[in-house]
This record gives C-alpha cells, sequence and structure tokens, in this order.
C-alpha cells in the first residue's frame, strides 16, 4: 500500500510539474471603427485564450492596406469589408468564413434638406454632387438607392471622397448628399431640420455584409486554432446579444484603447443599426447559400464599376467556410 501511495503522489507531481501546452500564436488584422469591437471584445473577455489562442490585433487603416498585409503572411485570420474579401478571395484564396455583421440598416444616402427643394429625392440626386467611397460598400447601397428611387446611375454626379472628407463636405454645402455609416454619423440623423436619411441598404433592397476571415494556409496548418478562432470571435457578437447594456461599457474602453472620438450615446446609436450575427446564424447563412449570394451581389456592383473584370467564383469556398464554421461549432459543443 505504501509503494502504491507513492507511485500515485509521483504520477501527481508529475502531471502538475509538466509544462502547459504553449498557446496558438496568431496575428489578427482588424480596424479601429466599431465593427472592430467584437475581436477586441474575445480577447478582453478572454474568449482566445479558452480556446488556446495568443492573439495579437493590428490595425489597419482600411481593408485594402489589411490585405496587402495579409498577401505578406503577416497575419492569419480577421476580419474585412466585402471588397477586401473578395479580391482576398480572387488573389489568394482568403476564406470568408462566415458573416461578421449585416450592415444593411447601417449605410444611408444622407440628403441636405436644402438641397431637397421640392421634397422629392429623385429630383434631388440628378441635381446635387454625391459623395461615397469608390468601389465600395457605400456605393452598392448609392446605386441601389437610386435604383429605388428610379435614378440612372449616369446621372448621378458622384464625387469620390473617403468617409471623414464626405461627412465634412456635407456639412459645408460642398455636396448636396452623401453616403455614410454609424457611428460618425450621428449629427447628420440627429439633426432632422437640416438633412434627411433618404435611404439605406435596407430599404434599397440590397445586402452588405462584414465577413469573419481566415487564411488558407491558417486553415490548413492549424484547423483548431482557426476553429478556435471563429467560436471565440461569434461567442463575442453572442455576448453584445445578450449583455445589450453592459458591452457599451467595454464598448468605451475599447474606444479609449484605439483612439475612436465617440460618446457612449453615439456606440449604443451605431451598434442599433449594425446585426452581429451569432454562429448559428452564420452557418444558417452559409448552408443556405446566402452569405454567398450576398458576396456575389456586392462583387457584380464593383464589376460594374470597373474594379474587378469579372465576379469571382465562390462555389468552391463554401464548403470550405461551412467545415470551419462547424469545426467551431462541435468545438462550442465539447465543452
Amino acid at each position: 500500500m505504501r509503494m502504491k501511495a507513492l507511485f500515485t503522489a509521483i504520477a501527481i507531481a508529475a502531471v502538475s510539474s509538466a509544462p502547459a501546452m504553449a498557446a496558438t500564436k496568431i496575428n489578427l488584422n482588424s480596424q479601429p471603427n466599431d465593427a472592430g469591437f467584437p475581436m477586441w471584445l474575445a480577447k478582453e473577455l478572454g474568449y482566445f485564450k479558452d480556446n488556446g489562442i495568443d492573439a495579437k490585433i493590428t490595425y489597419f487603416p482600411n481593408g485594402g492596406a489589411a490585405l496587402a498585409s495579409g498577401v505578406a503572411g503577416d497575419w492569419q485570420a480577421g476580419w474585412t469589408g466585402a471588397p477586401p474579401a473578395i479580391s482576398g478571395w480572387d488573389k489568394f484564396q482568403l476564406i470568408s468564413v462566415g458573416t461578421m455583421q449585416k450592415e444593411d440598416r447601417n449605410i444611408k444616402l444622407i440628403i441636405r434638406n436644402d438641397a431637397l427643394k421640392d421634397g422629392k429625392v429623385a429630383d434631388a440626386l440628378t441635381k446635387v454632387k454625391i459623395g461615397t467611397v469608390p468601389n465600395s460598400t457605400w456605393s452598392q447601397v448609392l446605386y441601389a438607392c437610386a435604383d429605388h428611387f428610379g435614378v440612372s446611375h449616369d446621372s448621378l454626379q458622384i464625387v469620390p471622397l473617403d468617409p471623414p472628407v464626405t461627412r465634412q463636405s456635407l456639412r459645408s454645402g460642398e455636396i448636396g448628399a452623401g453616403m455614410t455609416d454609424a457611428a460618425p454619423d450621428y449629427d447628420f440623423v440627429h439633426d432632422p431640420k437640416n438633412y434627411t436619411v433618404a435611404c439605406d441598404g435596407k430599404v434599397a433592397g440590397t445586402s452588405v455584409v462584414d465577413p469573419y476571415i481566415v487564411t488558407n494556409k491558417f486553415w490548413k496548418e492549424s484547423p483548431e486554432a482557426a476553429a478556435g478562432f471563429i467560436e471565440a470571435v461569434y461567442r463575442a457578437d453572442e455576448y453584445m446579444h445578450d449583455n445589450p447594456e453592459k458591452f457599451l461599457d467595454y464598448v468605451t474602453k475599447y474606444y479609449k484603447e484605439t483612439g475612436i472620438a465617440l460618446t457612449k450615446e453615439q456606440a449604443a446609436y451605431s451598434y442599433s443599426l449594425r446585426d452581429f450575427q451569432t454562429l448559428d446564424q452564420a452557418i444558417a447563412d452559409m448552408e443556405s447559400g446566402q452569405t454567398i449570394k450576398d458576396l456575389t451581389g456586392t462583387a457584380k456592383v464593383l464589376v460594374g464599376a470597373g474594379a474587378y473584370d469579372a465576379v469571382p467564383d465562390f462555389t468552391a469556398m463554401q464548403p470550405i467556410s461551412l467545415g470551419i464554421l462547424k469545426a467551431a461549432k462541435q468545438l462550442r459543443d465539447s465543452k
């Protein structure tokens, strides 16, 4: 008995002294805006750590800059807007795993009221300059809104501007209309005396999605970590659904860390318009083909604008994406 007790003690000591398995280190790409919050939250709440991941988040000014860095192998996963994700699949098999958020209600066409003299949006769209980001989901919504009001695309006086300049030009009256999104458009939306929200993606019937992404190399070489990343970020999305007030305190902290000059009230407004998806929703949309349809719709707009020569074939991506999503689901169910 004494010998057995000795062996037991030795075994326990060996287990307790054995080095823990090292976490998988990965670099993630994001952008310092409201859409980047869930990934930050997953790190803040320890969700990556739960899944054996040591994550470092790098913030890029836009999706195009992030894509160039991804081609060089500087990161393994993260999120981008739809256009970089589309070109990423076409150029180096960047996998759009599932929809992070739907922005149908978030991207808007705003018109100065002094440009709506007769109250007819269609007339205003043919007479005023319109600011938008070229080859973007903003332009996608603008064209859809033009279709909604029966205005030909050729009659639009488009001024290519980045988001801050669009807002500045809209305030100064240099343009009569412009595309915006939350939370920076808070002041416009809450100033109905001077501005009118004329249309958004939902009104125009066009779907805008931002996907979570992983590189093909990361999925092939570290499938467990790739699934762990996806499970963690969707868990963060779900935390926002389940804690509608508490998560805003985390948003305030996120704003401070990333240099975003917005208030808690503006954050509440922004996240009320961003439809962040659950893991189950992402799986359902990938299974039904809805996510593929949404990405294809955006790609068609970009081809029409001359950004791409042809719409990339996403059919080969769908089973890969679904496999990653289901691996994340299996990981969650195993806990």
